[in-house]
């Protein structure tokens, strides 16, 4: 009986932690915040989005907050916004983030976040599904709002690397070239194991100091390479393209006539510079 006492007292003090933490109209705020966003998404077709967990809000308040001591992306320890949820175990995919301070009301968060591309972007992004969302008062503006978009790990990435092939070799087409294969289960392991070194040294050299292609020969890939692509932080098979297709030297390699196969590497490492890591390895 102590001891169920005692685990009530705890679990009332959490509580009143948590709303002493918070503003009392808070959580109304943040899903009538919800209510408008899922709007906005309905109105082009697009999946609602659903609240997160508990950590992920609670990732989300947190991040509130840094914004009065540093209205920005980077946080006070000078990392990426995205960082914040592993401290608080949060194990989703992060699409992003919106914010914005001195804003009273929802609706007014969501008509300036409509008037920039990179806000609006993310409201509607089709691979979020959840939201963790914090609302806090103080600081210089007097209140700020943060919205977390997410999905579960092993859900949208799964996709990612057909998504790739058929738009490379949909630029392949315009150029009459012929499309590309995906690559055998040994490409593909290779291609796994430079998308999670890219996040650790952002290179086309490997951690241990060699050339990115000896990766092959320690998968046992008997096809010879024609080239690789890296990028950073890009969310979506989409922008990672764009990305690839406006740069020359990537483009070259995409449109490269005696490539035959390719492999896509995705990594998500809340832990790295940029969070997403993306490889393409391709070969003849």
């Amino acid at each position: 009986m102590k001891v169920l006492k005692n685990l009530v007292c705890c679990a009332a003090f959490i509580c009143l932690m948590f709303v002493l933490a918070m503003p009392a109209h808070a959580a109304s705020k943040a899903d009538e915040l919800l209510q408008l966003v899922n709007a906005e998404r309905a109105q082009a077709g697009v999946a609602p989005l659903s609240m997160g967990s508990s950590a992920l809000n609670a990732a989300a308040q947190a991040r509130a907050k840094e914004l009065t001591v540093n209205y920005s992306y980077n946080r006070p320890n000078g990392s990426r916004e995205f960082t914040i949820l592993p401290e608080y175990g949060v194990d989703d995919v992060s699409v992003g983030e919106n914010y914005w301070a001195a804003a009273e009301d929802a609706s007014d968060v969501v008509a300036a976040w409509n008037r920039y591309d990179f806000f609006k972007e993310r409201m509607l992004d089709k691979d979020a599904t959840s939201v963790g969302i914090g609302y806090y008062e103080g600081g210089e503006y007097g209140n700020y709002w943060v919205m977390i978009f997410t999905y579960a790990r092993g859900t949208s990435e799964n996709g990612f690397a057909q998504e790739v092939l058929t738009l490379v070799n949909a630029e392949r087409a315009k150029e009459n070239l012929a499309p590309l294969a995906m690559g055998d289960a040994k490409l593909q392991a290779a291609a796994d194991e430079r998308a999670k070194e890219v996040a650790k040294v952002a290179s086309h050299t490997r951690p241990d100091g060699t050339n990115c292609f000896t990766v092959l020969k320690e998968y046992g890939v008997s096809e010879a390479a024609t080239g690789e692509n890296a990028a950073w932080g890009e969310t979506t098979p989409e922008k990672v393209v764009a990305d690839w297709m406006a740069s020359e030297g990537h483009r070259v390699n995409i449109m490269d006539p005696a490539a035959k196969y390719m492999c896509l590497g995705y990594n998500y490492d809340a832990n790295s510079q940029w969070g997403h890591n993306w490889i393409q390895i391709f070969a003849k």
